[in-house]
């Protein structure tokens, strides 16, 4: 096979979707007044609802596209409770106390998805084998060993260290250093769990409108006005849950939330022999570069999944897939004659500070900005978010008093992101 062969019949739509692809909601013209309104109709959004909805509030869904349509059926379908900073940097920036806190929250995000799966009876292909941080750089490694004996002394987080030669039942790759192996993380497929979320909450009486977008949010003497493609919608109480795909519409959050853009390949159906060989013990993975690489196994042991940042600037569907493959290649060298069957994007969602923030803004309820982890926070997210509109305790979270930063030259469009990635670049080829 060519290197163009490779490429021959190539899917620009999500893999995921083979099997759980986002569906058109039949509604007809619904009451115009809720409780609550909800713009978004990811796993953050669909969580708040059926939350809501299962407390006897009136909860509409506004949702542009299906259901999932965005990141929620577009990502790597991984369980994780890593955040950005580490628990030494979170202890760093705001404590020991307050930085233990906000890890805590990342841990109980796993376990409500767990909960929140076998309450409401999702099917969606969950696998709890863990997750390996493989280290690219020796010093990579000497980081994660410092932030993982941190880890052990407050947190007692079931995970160990590996060198260099004790990682073989994580992945068949010889390019690392050792890494982090966990036990308590995994993954799933991320378009059933959408579909399955969205089930729940119709289930539980919300009402979901897509695809209907919001055009603008007015307030109201008892609450707000949504002025949608379809019909104006009257609530309460709303919440923008959009993540990566915020837009115009809030511009507290437009100037707050950076959108980021991540591509996934996925190689044609492989021998179930091979996948296993690559990864014996179906553990997910993510390294250490700044432009990082995660891949796994697909959920029926056929594929290999990779996905990543692949080019600074845009670039074609097919420029992509093959910088995917040549990434996928130099972990699995065993990979360079198969052919990548599907290549796909989404957008993920960052803030100034690389943590998840939830809160409100003159009333109006926000929850978003999971940096690439959002899996299991987003729905976690959600809903703690629908938990403060009950005014109900639970909904507490260690996030809550961190500021929602934005800055002065910034409005929505992250011109600064190709210098920066030049910079992760340059840092990566150094091993700096």
């Amino acid at each position: 096979m060519t290197s163009d062969d490779r490429f021959d019949g190539l899917k620009e739509i999500p893999f995921w979707w083979e099997a759980a692809a986002p569906e058109n909601i039949s509604f007809s013209e619904p009451d115009t007044c809720f409780d609550v309104a909800v713009i978004g109709g990811g796993y953050t959004g669909l969580s708040a609802a059926l939350t809501l909805a299962k407390a006897g509030h009136t909860v509409v869904i506004i949702e542009s596209e299906k259901p999932g349509f965005g990141a929620s059926s577009r990502n790597g379908g991984m369980i994780g409770n890593m955040l950005k900073p580490g628990l030494n940097g979170l202890i760093s920036m705001y404590g020991q106390e307050k930085g233990i806190a906000i890890y805590g929250e990342a841990l109980a995000s796993v376990a409500f998805i767990e909960q929140r799966l076998s309450e409401e009876n999702i099917e969606c292909d969950l696998t709890m084998t863990g997750r390996f941080y493989p280290a690219v750089q020796a010093s990579h490694l000497a980081s994660m060993t410092r932030d993982f004996e941190t880890r052990q002394k407050y947190l007692n987080v079931p995970e160990e260290m590996v060198g260099p030669a004790d990682y073989a039942e994580d992945v068949d790759s010889a390019i690392y250093k050792g890494g982090l192996r966990q036990h308590h993380t995994g993954g799933l497929h991320p378009a059933k769990y959408a579909q399955g979320l969205a089930k729940a909450a119709l289930r539980a009486g919300a009402t979901l409108m897509a695809p209907v977008q919001a055009k603008q949010i007015s307030r109201r003497k008892e609450g707000y006005t949504v002025s949608t493609s379809g019909p104006q919608i009257r609530s309460r109480q709303l919440l923008i849950a959009t993540n990566g795909y915020s837009g115009e519409l809030f511009p507290f959050v437009q100037r707050r939330v950076i959108s980021i853009g991540s591509t996934i390949v996925a190689t044609e159906e492989l021998s179930e022999n091979l996948v296993t060989s690559l990864f014996p013990t179906k553990r997910m993975i993510t390294d250490t570069r700044k432009m990082l690489s995660y891949y796994r196994p697909s959920p029926d042991g056929k594929r290999v999944l990779l996905g990543g940042r692949p080019t600074i600037f845009q670039a074609p569907p097919l420029q992509q897939a093959k910088a995917l493959q040549r990434r996928l290649t130099s972990i699995f060298p065993q990979l360079k004659s198969s052919a990548i069957s599907h290549v796909w994007s989404g957008k993920v969602a960052y803030g100034f500070n690389p943590l998840p923030t939830i809160g409100q803004h003159e009333g109006i309820y926000y929850a978003m900005g999971y940096c690439g982890s959002g899996v299991a926070m987003s729905g976690y997210m959600g809903h703690k978010a629908a938990l403060k509109m009950l005014d109900h305790p639970d909904g507490e979270t260690a996030f809550d008093d961190l500021p929602f930063e934005d800055r002065f030259y910034y409005n929505g469009t992250p011109w600064f992101l190709p210098p920066a990635m030049i910079g992760y670049k340059i840092r990566d080829y150094f091993g700096i």
